[in-house]
């Protein structure tokens, strides 16, 4: 997965949180789930930019 589809995936994962939290409550365990794929994406890519760094040095 390159770059800008991490952002992508990220971005989308992002506002479906949003939309979720908005119309099931942000105590809701959905919500929770969202939010943890949302982190492990976030995660993801920074061990990606964190890897490609490594590969320039």
């Amino acid at each position: 997965m390159g770059n800008e589809e991490y952002k992508i995936r990220i971005e989308q994962a992002r506002q479906e949180l949003n939309r979720m939290a908005l119309e099931l409550g942000m105590q809701d365990a959905r919500v929770l789930r969202q939010s943890i794929k949302l982190d492990a994406l976030i995660n993801e890519y920074i061990d990606f930019l964190a890897d490609k760094d490594d590969q320039l040095i």
